[in-house]
């Protein structure tokens, strides 16, 4: 039985009150980190007994619904589901492709990762690099992950905060590490969120 991520998350924000979610994420963004880590708890539960490989796809799922949900409330500047030269997908890149292609020193790659095969993922994050050569830049987010291999050790990668241990940073920090890394490029957004140096 396939299980449907996007039921779950929008089933748990209805749950949790969408509307009252949404007025915070306008009205209080501080708030977002810890909204985005009682979602996670939530989904967690539900799906918690399935096997390890099925629970990492849905984490990967879920990573890529609640970015995309909270980029989009945000109205931080995003495109996803790029195809690129027709052999290679990416999920997200902030700002534009455009921007990449301009200046992939001021672009984000964001994957999710779906998959425990380590080849898989080292295979496409070799393809990644061929449009963006900046490692820095490309952020890898995992759903839940133990072990960091060397290899992944060079990117910023995220997962969620209850597996959270160095070198990764908590899922729930990602919108404010989009922020920042948009303010300090100068790109330009709907700054629905406030300056970082006033978080």
């Amino acid at each position: 039985m396939k299980v449907d991520a996007r039921e779950i998350f929008y089933n748990i924000l209805i749950d949790m009150d969408k509307d009252k979610i949404e007025s915070t994420i306008i009205s209080k963004p501080s708030q977002i980190p810890s909204i985005i880590k009682e979602i996670y708890r939530r989904c967690i539960k539900v799906i918690d007994f399935h096997t390890d490989s099925v629970k990492f796809s849905i984490y990967g799922e879920l990573n890529e619904i609640l970015i995309h949900y909270f980029l989009s409330m945000a109205m931080i500047p995003s495109e996803r589901k790029i195809k690129y030269h027709n052999d290679l997908e990416i999920d997200l890149v902030i700002p534009t492709l455009k921007q990449l292609r301009i200046d992939s020193t001021r672009a984000l790659v964001i994957s999710f990762e779906k998959n425990l095969d380590s080849n898989i993922i080292n295979m496409h994050i070799n393809r990644l690099l061929k449009i963006q050569p900046n490692k820095n830049n490309i952020w890898l987010i995992f759903g839940n992950y133990y072990e960091l291999p060397d290899l992944y050790k060079e990117f910023t990668a995220f997962v969620h905060d209850d597996f959270m241990k160095e070198p990764f940073k908590p899922l729930s920090c990602i919108v404010d590490e989009i922020n920042a890394f948009i303010e300090k490029n100068k790109i330009r957004s709907f700054k629905i969120l406030p300056s970082t140096s006033k978080l």
